[in-house]
């Protein structure tokens, strides 16, 4: 039962989200064609707004008729005109006009009612409006509570500059010897060959050659002799 009533209060917002309600506009026309003109002349004199006979959807007065003139519920055929025209409401400021939203008579009840919880807000310093048929808060900004406030950046340890580096005192350790390759090692010699021993090469050669010319010489001349 609660859903369903919820459902209809639905319905009758979207119906009336386009109407605008207008007060004070007197009341003398003569037929419909005739009252959708006068709301048209009428916007367009405070609004500057020019509309044509379309962008009204509907229009008609409401409430049994007295000698003051009947508020006049105006449908417009868009949202966003309907919304420009709510917005500056202030240029109907010092006339006997004024206009309204439509809402459903439960909602201007309940409007009512949040009248009185606004000048309380206001007594307690905060600033407080009406929307639809909700209470909406801003609390003073000395009451609301200050955020924790964010922890300092620890301070960054910058590299040492190079007039730093350069009067820090050295380490004048003498520097290590190579232990793989000492200064004073024996020379490798090749395994194919034993200690002292050398390799046979071109010289060997050459001192055998000159030895036997040698010896061949002194053979020819004891055969002379």
């Amino acid at each position: 039962m609660e859903n369903q009533e919820q459902r209809l209060q639905l319905l009758e917002k979207q119906a009336r989200q386009r109407n605008v309600v207008f007060f004070g506009i007197e009341e003398n026309e003569k037929s419909y064609s005739n009252l959708v003109n006068i709301v048209i002349n009428f916007i367009d004199k405070y609004w500057s707004i020019n509309l044509n006979y379309s962008d009204i959807q509907s229009a008609r007065r409401i409430v049994k008729k007295t000698d003051k003139p009947r508020p006049l519920i105006i449908t417009f055929t868009t949202l966003g005109l309907k919304i420009d025209i709510i917005k500056q409401k202030r240029m109907l400021k010092d006339t006997s006009y004024y206009i309204k939203e439509d809402y459903p008579q439960y909602v201007i009840e309940k409007r009512k009612e949040l009248q009185e919880q606004v000048k309380i807000e206001y007594e307690k310093g905060n600033k407080a409006i009406i929307k639809y048929d909700k209470l909406v808060i801003f609390k003073n900004n000395a009451d609301i509570e200050k955020p924790p406030e964010k922890r300092k950046r620890n301070t960054s340890i910058s590299p040492p500059s190079s007039s730093s580096l350069h009067n820090m005192p050295r380490n004048n350790q003498p520097p290590k010897k190579n232990k793989y390759l000492p200064t004073h090692a024996t020379p490798l010699r090749s395994s194919s060959f034993s200690e002292g021993a050398v390799k046979p090469g071109i010289l060997n050669f050459l001192v055998n050659k000159n030895g036997k010319n040698q010896v061949d010489e002194n053979n020819k001349n004891k055969i002379q002799i």
